[in-house]
């Protein structure tokens, strides 16, 4: 959970404004240490860009990566007490800054801020006592979900212990075939996974109505195929989230290249299992609908310069098929992309100059949460189309709100904008909640309908597209 974020969205807007006005901007180098152990910390930490390391006291094992959105010293506050473990840079990073002195002046003169704010720490930290019981309770050995719930496990064992079967008599194949599955196997191996995925989510989401043994279901379905993940290249870092969350640039980079990668054939397979899921496949399809709709922006200025900006850019492929398909393009496609990561950034800029395209990008690197809460400002505007593909999945309703506000004053009159959501039809998302622990905010059109009438946008979308897989919505809306 991004919980700076979370504890944001948890309070009322005079609360959050004050708390964002209260912070400072503090820029932090790779290497440096945010938080030392066992020493006093009088302050908390709001993380905006880059990338932080915590490490026990005693040893130098990385216990946890944290990223934009996430709140780091909440605990000093609150127990009154140092902080237990060191918090340091893993790269160039920048945090907002809200001293606890100024905390318990505002909370000291405002006890409605003050209850409202305690009881947004009251659920983050029960949300983490939550999910520490639930791991502390399958490391232990304990059998809730066979126990409480045996159908619904059964329901899942069993295709499980065929997959890991069928799984293990393809390794064996391997080491017969010059060290790959072959092609008849492999095929009926992923086949086999893909039909075990919406078996997943449909225990998951509909058959198990109790929250606990819902999650002891899925903790033990993590720690099942957990060994497996971590042969993969691609599905392994779904997991291990080494940009602070599961969907960053390069992520999305190798779902589009689709080359599946591991550790020996058994890893190979594996990432191919998860690279050919509906949710792989949808994030595949998202990149030729959005170029066409820019394509058709484009058509739709009559040889007039086109502006149009990527917002949380990622490696921005629909521009670059886009100018790749229409060369006359460069002439009159002006593309804005605008990233947190400035790996993102770097990595379309070297592509960028790989395909002569400097003049027609220009590279943006800011934080749309900052922006959307009135922390930043842009001189972006005038745009004929702003669109983001996978960002708002990560926010909540009031953040998008407030996110469709800013892309509002971007436009120009009659400009449009497109926002993609994962669909709650999404019948991978037993998988990625549970065993990936890439949890999104699913939405349907109903929601986003209702977000961009309660922006500044004042009505309902005025056009909904779906990707091929049919799960992944893109919602328009014009000025």
């Amino acid at each position: 959970m991004k919980q700076g974020i979370a504890l944001l969205e948890q309070l009322t807007d005079a609360d959050a404004e004050w708390l964002l006005a209260a912070a400072a901007e503090e820029g932090v180098s790779q290497g440096q240490t945010l938080i030392e152990a066992n020493k006093p910390l009088d302050r908390l930490y709001l993380i905006v860009q880059g990338l932080f390391g915590v490490f026990a006291d005693d040893v130098d094992a990385q216990l946890a990566t944290l990223g934009p959105g996430d709140l780091v010293g909440e605990m000093s506050y609150l127990a009154a007490g140092p902080p237990t473990e060191r918090v340091r840079a893993l790269e160039n990073s920048t945090t907002f800054v809200i001293p606890h002195a100024a905390l318990q002046e505002k909370t000291d003169q405002d006890p409605g801020f003050a209850a409202r704010l305690h009881r947004a720490f009251a659920r983050l930290l029960a949300e983490r006592l939550k999910a520490a019981n639930r791991r502390s309770h399958v490391a232990s050995g304990a059998d809730v979900a066979s126990r409480e719930e045996p159908s619904a496990w059964r329901r899942l064992d069993e295709p499980l212990q065929a997959f890991k079967r069928a799984v293990f008599d393809a390794k064996e194949a391997a080491a017969e075939n010059g060290g790959d599955v072959p092609e008849a196997m492999a095929t009926e191996i992923v086949e086999q996974f893909l039909q075990f995925c919406p078996l997943l989510d449909q225990v998951l989401s509909r058959d198990v109505d109790n929250d606990r043994v819902r999650e002891e279901i899925g903790l033990k379905m993590q720690q099942e195929l957990l060994p497996y993940i971590l042969l993969a290249e691609t599905a392994e870092r779904f997991y291990s989230k080494p940009r602070g969350y599961a969907g960053d640039f390069w992520t999305i980079e190798l779902i589009y290249r689709n080359r599946p990668e591991g550790a020996g054939p058994v890893g190979r397979l594996i990432d191919r299992c998860f690279l050919e899921t509906t949710a792989a496949r949808a994030v595949r399809h998202r990149r030729g609908l959005l170029a066409e709709e820019i394509g058709e922006t484009v058509r739709s200025r009559q040889g007039a310069t086109t502006n149009v900006t990527s917002l949380a850019c990622g490696p921005a492929r629909e521009l670059f098929d886009v100018y790749a398909a229409n060369p006359e393009y460069t002439s009159n496609l002006r593309a804005t992309l605008l990233d947190i990561d400035l790996q993102a950034l770097a990595h379309v800029d070297d592509a960028a100059r790989t395909h002569g395209l400097e003049r027609q990008m220009s590279l943006v690197s800011e934080n749309l949460v900052r922006l959307a809460l009135g922390k930043s400002r842009t001189d972006i505007r005038d745009q004929d189309l702003v669109y983001s593909i996978g960002l708002i999945d990560y926010l909540g309703d009031d953040l998008v709100i407030r996110l469709m506000n800013l892309i509002h004053t971007m436009l120009r009159p009659g400009g449009r904008v497109i926002l993609g959501n994962i669909h709650p039809s999404n019948p991978t998302r037993g998988l990625m909640d549970h065993v990936l622990d890439w949890k999104l905010i699913h939405r349907t059109e109903d929601d986003i309908n209702r977000l961009y009438a309660e922006s500044s946008f004042g009505r309902p979308s005025t056009n909904i597209r779906f990707e091929k897989e049919g799960i992944n919505l893109f919602a328009e809306c014009v000025r």
